[in-house]
């Protein structure tokens, strides 16, 4: 779990936060001008988080126990230090008489500019159950999720999450990044999406919506992708040694290239519509239906599997 604690999102000190308390049956809610950036930090209890909320407005209905919601200034600049999908790998022992490879960064920083002011929500809970209505566009979303499971639908506007639990993704639109060591599910996303878990399952639903994506698995998860548009591309896929599938609509065009060190690749698409230049047990190279966007498809010991859709 300490790999994660390199985790710092420089938004700003909540200096003189205002704490919201209300009545037992009353909700938490903030009021902001414009756009809010949200963080919410968990220790337990389910998250979910939806649009719906008139512009500006945070909310968490009912009376959530221990949950606390207090205001803090954003400044012109922010940035939020993401681990390397690396990270996720767990040590092994170097090959003898190799020097160690050199220590790399821990986390690299995302920088953002913001737009200045009080508008800033930050949610902390100890451990219940909450629901979070936000505005129908953010402008950041940064989810510390601990033990919480967090499913996010709908929404709109650049996101990071990070914790030990499963992520679900509905419909979001942003360029997004899910880094925990649960599952992650994500279905239709648009922008762009980097997902990464040590050893969860990791399932994507996606369409041309989605411009580009990174999807790391690195221990022993599956990754199941089911390929139904592409935009511009790249797309990527690593895996350790879980199996990863890819499932292609009828009509999708791309160019494929997928490699497993320790594991076979297949390709069971049909000859008609996937003209095949590398072909052997642990790589294959394709162009399907005229060719697209770059797939890569990287193993260390798993199995690759490249089939048309169900």
């Amino acid at each position: 779990m300490k790999r994660f604690n390199h985790l710092a999102i420089a938004v700003a000190a909540l200096a003189a936060p205002l704490l919201i308390v209300l009545s037992a049956k009353a909700d938490l809610a903030q009021l902001n001008d414009g756009a809010p950036v949200v963080r919410i930090q968990s220790n337990g209890g389910r998250i979910l988080v939806h649009p719906g909320e008139p512009d500006g407005v945070v909310r968490i209905p009912g009376n959530a126990p221990g949950v606390q919601m207090n205001r803090f200034d954003v400044p012109a600049q922010a940035s939020v230090c993401v681990p390397r999908p690396q990270a996720l790998m767990p040590r092994r022992g170097g090959r003898p008489g190799l020097a160690p490879p050199p220590p790399q960064p821990a986390c690299v920083p995302h920088n953002f500019n913001l737009r200045p002011g009080p508008h800033g929500v930050a949610i902390n809970n100890p451990g219940s159950d909450i629901e979070v209505g936000v505005p129908n566009r953010t402008e950041l979303m940064y989810i510390q999720g601990g033990t919480s499971p967090v499913t996010m639908e709908r929404t709109r506007g650049p996101f990071f999450i990070t914790g030990q639990n499963d992520v679900i993704l509905h419909g979001v639109a942003g360029a997004g990044t899910v880094l925990t060591l649960g599952n992650i599910d994500a279905r239709n996303p648009q922008g762009n999406l980097t997902a990464g878990t040590l050893n969860g399952h990791i399932t994507l639903v996606s369409n041309a919506a989605l411009d580009k994506a990174t999807l790391v698995d690195r221990d022993t998860g599956d990754i199941d992708w089911t390929i139904e548009g592409v935009g511009g591309g790249p797309y990527r896929v690593q895996s350790g040694s879980g199996t990863a599938r890819l499932y292609v609509r009828p009509g999708v065009g791309a160019n494929i290239t997928a490699t497993s060190l320790g594991g076979t690749v297949n390709n069971l698409l049909d000859p008609s519509i996937a003209e095949v230049g590398v072909s052997r047990p642990h790589a294959v190279s394709m162009t399907v239906n005229g060719g697209g966007a770059q797939i890569t498809v990287n193993s260390e010991s798993g199995n690759i599997v490249i089939a048309p859709a169900p």
